[in-house]
């Protein structure tokens, strides 16, 4: 069934449909086309434009199209939504076609359309009972802000500043603390979240804690003892300075300086006790008691009159200025500032009263102490007087006092971490820490004082020593530093040499596999016969030449390459059999190792070079090409070895020192493995199977001026076949 509409502004006219036969609302225009009811209207136009007498179509035609064959005119009703002056209605014709294209047009006033012109749905209307898209609810005319759908088709929730149903209020803006709550609920105490109205609230129905039941923030006379703010009582307006609860939630007691009725007489706090207006029971001190308060002037116990004190507790003679039995003086005066008080008796310090004109500051009589508030010598306490005031001063050593003696003067004692130096302190710096000159006992840091300071590794107290873990200088023992770690060293000559006595903090020996240069031929780590170096490091089948003492100088800056530019020295060998292994050990003196050229030449004329001028690779070796190599020197006095299993390339000799450090001396590094760079040679076992009879050569060149030195010893040492 096609669909139609009149349109205006703020009127939409609607067919609601037809079910068994025509259907309509009666409405009316707030423009009129004509008076009264449009239904008849609407029916006739319905019937005129061919509704195609169809019974049983049901509902809204909602996509404004049809499949009926032929084209028709539908007219809607107007639905009525407001009231005001009669307007022009606006009808709106449309057809459609079940085989062709239909077009719609429109006539009459412009106004709103009552179908979506994009979809030709019919808009969505709040209202209608009928949840359409972009609402939330729509329960019709049960719709409003205070229902559970509002009057915009939205679900009146929490938080959307409508009081819908179930809430007791909503402020929509997401606060606890003010008049309506974050679950929309009037505050109300106990409820855990703090009102507008209440001090607290923390819901939790105890009444003893911080916040009571009442959400009234725990406070002295609220009725309650709150333990947690030390009340011992709370009765509430009952509280008072006479009452069982004092003012401050305390129990009244004795001795607390408050009267309580009906269970005290008086109470001066620390003023009770004999000699007082109130007793230590908090019992008036009353004439005939025996115990003389201040207020009477005598008190015997009893009140038979001539025994001198009366039954009113006054003195039957004294005051009278007569010097009566019993009586030291009488004066006959008030006047206890003079020669004679009123008890008449000399003024004296301990009386009870404070004579100024003789020099008294206080006088508190059997109270009177060198501890107390009036010192023995009716003064007042003061720091520097000589005497301890009990709760006020730790000492006090009168003149004696000073920030460096043992009471300072404020009369505090002198004490380590208090920043000022006692007389057995060293210093005092005021702070905990062992790492600045003063340590945590107030003594100077230093070594062995316990604490491991700047620049110290270790310090263990008393218990440093040269042969500890920690040494008397306070450095962590280890080997090579000239001190034997007992139990762990068995010597230390303070050197990383393994070719002398002490090898690796131990005692060389042989079979130890270190060469000891000064006394063994050979060390193979083993004592077993028959491989060439015996048990005792005696070459089995070999030849050594050693020279020493020799001071052959090395021409300064001559080599260029050839042997007779080098200084050499002859080792004469006698035994005839054919060379097995090589070792060569040379002690020379020279600055700047980088100028050094070693060769080694045998009998038959074979040409070794042993090392060339470390830390310079050369492309040939003719002593002037590449660079100045390493910078380190070289002595005699640690001399150096050269095999082919050595620890070290000889190309590598002083590369970790710094200039002008002693190679072997500082380093350690004393046991090397031939490098030729660019000159002639391999390795010793170029030697091998040669005929070991004859002169061999050592020769040193320098390749530089201005660094010079000498040969001191040689010790060529050749491992023989049988």
């Amino acid at each position: 069934m096609r669909m139609h509409a009149f349109a205006r502004a703020g009127t939409t006219l609607r067919v609601a449909g037809i079910r068994a036969g025509l259907y309509c609302r009666p409405m009316r225009f707030e423009r009129w086309v004509g008076k009264g009811d449009l239904c008849a209207l609407v029916m006739t136009a319905a019937l005129a434009a061919g509704c195609g007498g169809r019974s049983g179509t049901t509902g809204v035609d909602e996509t404004s199209t049809g499949t009926e064959t032929g084209t028709g005119t539908d007219t809607t009703a107007v639905d009525e939504t407001s009231s005001g002056e009669p307007e022009t209605s606006t009808t709106e014709t449309a057809s459609a076609s079940e085989t062709g294209t239909g077009e719609s047009t429109t006539t009459g006033e412009p106004g709103e359309t009552d179908t979506d012109s994009t979809t030709g749905m019919p808009p969505v209307e709040c209202g209608n009972g009928v949840v359409e898209a972009g609402e939330g609810c729509d329960n019709g005319a049960d719709n409003g802000d205070g229902k559970a759908c509002k009057a915009d088709c939205t679900p009146n929730v929490c938080g959307d500043g409508a009081v819908g149903p179930g809430e007791g209020c909503d402020d929509g803006n997401g606060r606890d603390g003010d008049a309506c709550t974050n679950a929309c609920a009037v505050p109300e105490c106990g409820d855990g979240v703090a009102g507008l109205m209440e001090e607290c609230d923390d819901g939790n129905g105890v009444d003893t804690d911080a916040c009571t039941n009442a959400c009234t923030s725990a406070t002295c006379g609220d009725g309650l003892v709150q333990d947690v703010v030390g009340e011992e009582c709370d009765d509430e307006a009952n509280n008072g300075p006479t009452a069982a609860c004092t003012a401050a939630c305390k129990q009244a007691v004795c001795g607390d300086g408050f009267v309580q009725d009906g269970v005290e007489a008086c109470d001066l706090g620390k003023d009770n006790g004999p000699g007082q207006e109130c007793l230590a029971g908090c019992v008036l001190n009353v004439c005939g008691d025996g115990d003389r308060s201040p207020s009477e002037a005598c008190d015997d116990g009893g009140t038979e009159p001539g025994d001198g004190c009366n039954a009113a507790c006054e003195l039957e003679a004294c005051g009278n200025g007569v010097l009566d039995a019993g009586e030291a003086c009488d004066d006959g005066d008030a006047d206890n500032d003079d020669a004679c008080t009123t008890l008449c008796k000399p003024a004296t310090c301990g009386d009870g009263f404070t004579q100024g004109s003789a020099g008294e500051a206080c006088d508190l009589g059997p109270d009177n102490k060198d501890t107390g508030d009036c010192t023995l010598g009716c003064q007042l306490p003061t720091c520097g007087d000589g005497l301890v005031w009990d709760n006020h001063e730790q000492c006090d050593d009168g003149p004696k006092n000073g920030d460096e003696a043992w009471c300072k003067s404020d009369c505090t004692d002198n004490v380590c971490g208090d920043g000022f130096k006692a007389p057995d302190e060293e210093c005092d710096d005021a702070n905990q820490s062992n790492d600045d000159a003063c340590t945590t006992v107030c003594k100077n840091a230093a070594c062995g004082d316990g604490f491991v300071q700047a620049g110290e590794e270790c310090d263990e107290g008393d218990a440093n020593a040269e042969d500890a873990a920690c040494t008397n200088i306070c450095q962590q023992a280890e080997c090579g530093d000239g001190l034997v770690l007992a139990g762990v060293e068995e010597c230390d000559d303070g050197n990383p040499i393994d070719t002398d006595a002490c090898v690796q903090c131990q005692t060389a020996t042989c079979g130890d596999g270190f060469l000891r240069m000064d006394t063994e031929q050979c060390d193979d780590g083993n004592a077993v016969a028959g491989d060439g170096c015996d048990a005792t490091c005696k070459l089995e089948l070999g030849a050594q030449v050693k020279l020493t003492g020799l001071g052959v100088a090395v021409p300064d800056g001559t080599y260029k390459g050839q042997l007779a530019q080098m200084a050499c020295v002859n080792l004469n060998v006698n035994n005839a059999n054919k060379v097995a292994d090589v070792t060569l050990q040379v002690g020379i003196t020279h600055t700047w190792v980088g100028d050094l050229v070693f060769k080694l030449v045998s009998p038959d004329n074979k040409v070794l070079t042993v090392m060339s001028r470390p830390g310079n690779t050369e492309p040939l070796d003719d002593g002037v090409s590449g660079s100045g190599g390493d910078s380190s020197n070289i002595s005699k006095d640690f001399p150096v070895l050269f095999r082919d299993g050595g620890l070290k390339n000889a190309e590598l000799m002083g590369n970790t020192l710094a200039d002008g450090a002693t190679v072997c001396q500082a380093d350690g590094a004393c046991d090397y493995f031939p490098n030729h760079g660019a000159g002639p040679g391999l390795s010793f076992a170029d030697f091998d199977g040669i005929a070991a009879k004859g002169t061999w050569k050592f020769c040193a060149g320098d390749r530089a001026g201005s660094d010079a030195g000498t040969i001191d010893s040689v010790t060529l040492t050749l491992t023989l076949m049988p």
